[in-house]
């Protein structure tokens, strides 16, 4: 481009602007107290528009949309007054004049325009902005090259045991191999390591600090410090099925880090991304080592293909089935400027204040019966406090409803483990042995479940009512 010449003569664009403009002007105290409307096409006008009008026309209480044209005889002005309080006046027209009927009709318009404008901006200003998605990876490895990663990890782990050295290197290959598509190759080492308990300590140990405590390389170089917190969540649901991404979730983040008293530069960011208990089983919570990366990067983690998963959600939503759903509600802050004491000291605050944009978040995306939110906590720590709070709560329930129908003298309790659930279905039965009921009782997610604690604190819950349990043996296939 190249400047005018002073005395040139400027030619209009050919790109038309559109019918109805709306805005404000600006006088010497400030604002205006009132908008402007332009109607670009013939006839062009220019008026000024208010709301909270009461002028007194036929029709004012009347039900659904009323409108008409006035005209002041004493000032000489026309009037377009509508019963849901707007009023259009001082027209200014270039060019022919409407007839009333014309410009009642063209107003109706304008009114129409101005409220869809107005609900734009009411969602722009409540829903945050699109992000790109990033897709968890799952690309299984080549069954050789499989193995002969998890030698090359197994071997490392056991040299780091005695080797200061070797753990830095086994750090780098951690989080390498929690990146990559394929969850065979971490299970399979620190299974492997069973028979060397320090060499897997180490292993998961490193695991868990990986995805507690991310380090995020980014693409200038620079080196992004945070810590991976989260707020356990209990929700009902009569409907079948279940959705993951919840955008609304980030009207939290200014809240939350308000009331837990940190600085305003703080970088706090919550996941749109809820992770349930399925979710987390389903890869031994190895998909969180791409959060903090997800999330620094501005992009929102997808578990799952998006449109398919929608798809599959809206599906199963047309089905009846009563269920009580634990998930988890992540976000990452800056390390080193949050404490767990700090957290205690602002908890009931920190839930009162998120807790109504939590239930926004869910209910803009599908519906819910009640939802209970629990103190945030570290990561690990959040899911060990959400999994225990949740298994008492089943397990209360099946016990008020045995209770309800008059508890039967000599009940016991048989327990399987269901390793493709990473549970135990309870099953508490009568004297008789009839089944009186069931429910499943969850170990807490890990990258390694802790089966002989799950069962030591369901053993403890149920001796606490009275209750005698025995394990079944598990079933070959």
């Amino acid at each position: 481009m190249k400047s005018h010449p002073r005395n040139a003569r400027i030619k209009g664009d050919p790109f038309l602007p559109s019918r109805f403009i709306f805005g404000d002007a600006v006088e010497e105290k400030g604002l205006e107290p009132y908008e402007y409307v332009i109607h670009t096409e013939e006839p062009a006008f220019v008026c000024r528009l208010v709301g909270m009008d009461l002028t007194p026309f036929e029709g004012r209480d009347q039900d659904g949309f009323c409108s008409v044209v006035l005209y002041d005889e004493n000032h000489h002005l026309t009037h377009y007054v509508t019963n849901s309080g707007f009023r259009l006046f001082d027209f200014n027209f270039w060019g022919e004049l409407p007839t009333a009927a014309q410009l009642h009709k063209i107003c109706d318009e304008a009114m129409q325009a101005y409220q869809r404008l107005q609900k734009a901006y009411i969602t722009r200003e409540i829903a945050p902005k699109e992000r790109d998605f990033r897709l968890v990876p799952t690309e299984p490895l080549p069954p050789p090259e499989r193995q002969a990663r998890i030698r090359e990890l197994v071997s490392l782990t056991q040299e780091s045991v005695s080797s200061p050295v070797k753990r830095i290197q086994l750090a780098a290959m951690i989080q390498q191999v929690l990146s990559g598509g394929d969850q065979a190759v971490f299970t399979e080492s620190q299974l492997a390591l069973l028979d060397i308990p320090a060499a897997r300590s180490l292993l998961l140990s490193g695991a868990r600090d990986a995805i507690a405590l991310p380090e995020v390389m980014r693409a200038d170089g620079t080196v992004a410090s945070y810590e991976l917190w989260a707020f356990p969540l209990i929700f009902s649901r009569t409907q079948g099925g279940l959705w993951w991404h919840f955008p609304l979730l980030e009207q939290v983040e200014p809240i939350l880090g308000e009331v837990l008293g940190l600085a305003p530069e703080t970088i706090l960011w919550m996941s749109p991304t809820i992770f349930t208990v399925d979710a987390l089983a389903e890869r031994n919570c190895q998909s969180l080592i791409h959060l903090a990366a997800t999330m620094d990067a501005g992009c929102d983690l997808a578990l799952y293909d998006v449109a398919a998963s929608r798809a599959s959600f809206e599906a199963a939503s047309k089905v009846n089935e009563s269920q009580l759903v634990l998930a988890w509600l992540p976000f990452i802050v800056e390390r080193g400027k949050l404490s767990l004491g700090q957290v205690r000291q602002h908890a009931r605050t920190a839930l009162d204040s998120t807790m109504p944009l939590v239930q926004q978040a869910l209910s803009a995306e599908m519906l819910y019966g009640e939802a209970e939110l629990f103190m945030p906590l570290p990561w690990w720590d959040a899911l060990a406090a959400g999994t225990h709070a949740y298994n008492r709560k089943r397990l209360a329930m099946a016990m008020a409803l045995l209770a309800a129908n008059g508890m039967p003298e000599g009940v016991f309790a048989v327990a399987e483990y269901l390793p493709e659930h990473q549970a135990y279905d309870l099953q508490i039965h009568n004297q008789e042995g009839m089944l009186l009921t069931r429910t499943l009782w969850l170990l807490v997610p890990d990258l390694s479940p802790d089966r002989p604690l799950a069962w030591q604190d369901l053993v403890s819950c149920l001796q606490q009512s009275g209750v005698a349990v025995t394990e079944l043996a598990p079933r070959l296939h």
